[in-house]
Order: C-alpha cells, then structure tokens, then sequence
C-alpha cells in the first residue's frame, strides 16, 4: 500500500483511553535513548522480501494447532482465578471476558481479579486465590512472574497450579527461577510481529527509511521485540537508520508525544515511528501533530487493540496495526488450562500457533465499524479447538 492520501486534521480522542492507556503493565523511572543505523545501498531484496511478508501477514489465519485431543467437560466445576497484568488495557480486559465466556460453556467458575497492574496485586491476588481454594492461577497477559516469586512459592505450597500466558517469546522457555513454580505457559509470536512492523516501515519507505523505534524496557517482552525489529532491518534494510529511544509505561501520556514531536523536530527526515505496543500511537501521532508533520511522519504497531484500529480507519498517521484475535488468545489460554486441569499432558514449549494479522487501510474495515474485538480473523479457531475439546454441553 502507498503512503496514505494528504493530511488532515487529526479527529480528537476521548479522554478516557488516554487515562486507560497509561496503566498498562509494569512500571520504571527513567528513559534512554540509543542508535543504530545502516549504511545506504541497494535495498531492491529487502523491499520485496517485506513485500511478501505483509502480503502473507493480511489474510485470515488458518488454524494450525495440532494438540492432542482431551476431554474439555473435565473442567467443569473447577475455579479458574485470573489475574490480569492491568485491569485498565482494553486488550487485556477484552481477552480475559472471552476466556471466561469459554470457561463458563465448559461449566468452569472464572474468577477475574481486578488491579492496576502492580507486583503488589499480583501477589496479593495468588493470596486471595489460595483463599478462596482456586483449582489453578492464570497470571495474563504480561505479568512479570520473576516479580513475585514468594507469591507463587505460597501458590505451589498450597498445591495451585500456575499458568502464564501471552508474556513470553514464542520458543522461549520459563526463566529459571520459575521453572518449579509455574506448570505451564502460553507463549505470543512477539518477534514475528515484530518483524512484520520492521517490514511495513521497509516496504513504505522504498528500503530508505528513517525510522525512530520506542520501546517500554521495563516490560518483559519488550528488549526481545525491539532486538527483532533491528535485526529485520539489518538483514533486509540497508538503506534504513535506525533509532531506539524508551519511555517507561508510567510516562505514556506524559512522553510519548513530546519525545516524537523533538525526534521530528530535530530529524528532519524521519518519516516512521515505530512504538512496540499499538497502546502507544495515540499519543505517537498527537506528537507528529504537534509537529506539523502530518502526511510526512507516520507510524505503525502491534497488538490490534479495537480503539486503535478506529484510529487507523479515521486518522492518516497510523498506516498499519498487526492483530492478535484476542478471542483466539483466550482459547489458547483454555487449552493449555484444561490440559492441566483435566491432568492431560501439557503443551510442553507453550506453542499453541496463535497467528498474527496485518490491518491496513486496505483491509481494517473487516474489524468492523467501529472495529470489535476479535472480529476480522475468521473463526478457522472456534472449529479448531472444539475438534480437540469436543463440544460444549
């Protein structure tokens, strides 16, 4: 796709994602700011390699997941306690209310327990489900685990079972002072997506691009992604400089959006901002606003998040947002739990093929109008699993 049509004032947003956006995961107190470029040259290669990877990336996903089968009813009557990273990040919450919709049509209990992201009420919370006698503990969505360590020891002493989802790599094992603590995990294909935002900027930019990536160090799959996104554009981009500057979750709806605005300002030829959490564009684009450069400077993510593809339907500064069907990572999320309830063996390296999907103006409609969560996808999902678990009573 082109880069979009001329610009245009940027609708105004409401307050209240602003104030949700800032309490998403783990929280630091400073910023830094590092560089990394390559020298210019023949990028012909690495355009069409992006090229490809788009193009493959913009279609629904099959389901490609190959678990034994199990019998999903051996739930029923079991407590799930869920402890989410932040209460307040709309994609969270979406994914949690789609696993507990889940849980409820296998005859399970949910449990979801409220906080605003700290380490101190996610150890309160492991408190609360041992409390209240919780046949497994689900930390969601990127709780830091290495964080609250005597918590799940409690866990494991009171015979909990603890499952983290969708807060490591793909491929990654458990760090090793969870290994005994945590029975299972589902993990997220954070690199792939994270390649896939390297590759838009590659393909828009004609492999000439002058890219700012920001980061949140502070959260677990944080450094991985960004190490993918500088590898992406080392092997496919050598025309592309490239930059890397954190702001601590914390600071969002403080930062953000000056730190753009003095990147544009002192840069006058960077064209791509490229935030690690699509959380972030609200307040990427108010920068590049800010800083008249709108038409020229544009931006593009990762996570799908629905208020954020609304952005991407109305505004002209995000181009491209990489989706996770949360419907289909609260699936994947069931699968795993009820391999552990039910005493079938686990899916050992925490896989469970959950895909991505690449939103452009081109196909962003698919999500709906305004967009919803997990529509868009197709549901290749819900047949999938349902031929592994059998079907609901």
């Amino acid at each position: 796709m082109s880069s979009p049509a001329p610009s245009r004032t940027r609708p105004s947003r409401p307050a209240l994602l602003a104030a949700a956006l800032a309490g998403v995961l783990l929280l630091s107190a400073c910023s830094a700011t590092s560089t990394a470029s390559t020298s210019s040259g023949d990028d012909t290669a690495g355009v069409e390699h992006a090229t490809s990877q788009i193009k493959a990336a913009s279609v629904d996903p099959e389901f490609t997941f190959e678990g034994a089968r199990f019998d999903m009813s051996g739930i029923a009557g079991k407590t799930i306690f869920n402890i989410p990273n932040s209460s307040a990040v709309p994609f969270i919450t979406a994914v949690d209310e789609a696993g507990e919709k889940v849980a409820e049509q296998y005859g399970a209990k949910w449990i979801e327990y409220t906080n605003q992201g700290t380490p101190t009420e996610h150890s309160a919370g492991i408190d609360q489900a041992i409390s209240r006698g919780a046949d497994i503990i689900v930390l969601a969505q990127g709780v830091n685990g290495e964080l609250i360590v005597p918590a799940l020891k409690r866990a494991k002493a009171a015979g909990i079972p603890v499952l983290i989802s969708h807060t490591y790599q793909t491929g990654q094992a458990l760090p090793d002072q969870l290994q005994d603590l945590v029975a299972a995990q589902v993990t997220a294909p954070f690199h792939e997506a994270a390649k896939l935002n390297a590759d838009w900027a590659i393909k828009e930019t004609k492999g000439q691009g002058d890219v700012l990536i920001i980061t949140s160090s502070e959260v677990p799959p944080s450094d991985g992604i960004v190490k993918a996104m500088q590898d992406e554009f080392e092997a496919q981009c050598d025309g592309c400089k490239v930059k890397v500057t954190n702001v601590p979750v914390a600071d969002w709806a403080t930062k953000i959006s000056s730190t753009v605005q003095s990147a544009v300002q002192s840069d006058p030829n960077l064209d791509y901002v490229l935030p690690v959490y699509d959380s972030m564009t609200l307040y990427v684009e108010a920068g590049v606003t800010a800083a008249g450069k709108t038409g020229q400077v544009f931006t593009s993510s990762y996570n799908g998040t629905p208020a954020v593809l609304k952005i991407l339907q109305e505004g002209s500064v995000l181009t491209m947002d990489i989706g996770e069907n949360m419907e289909w990572l609260a699936y994947a999320t069931l699968d795993q739990a009820g391999r552990v309830l039910t005493g079938t063996p686990i899916i050992e390296d925490g896989d469970e093929k959950t895909p991505l999907k690449v939103f452009t103006k081109d196909n962003v409609d698919e999500t709906g109008t305004p967009p919803a969560p997990s529509k868009g996808y197709g549901d290749a999902y819900k047949t999938g699993y349902e031929a592994i678990w059998g079907a609901a009573e």
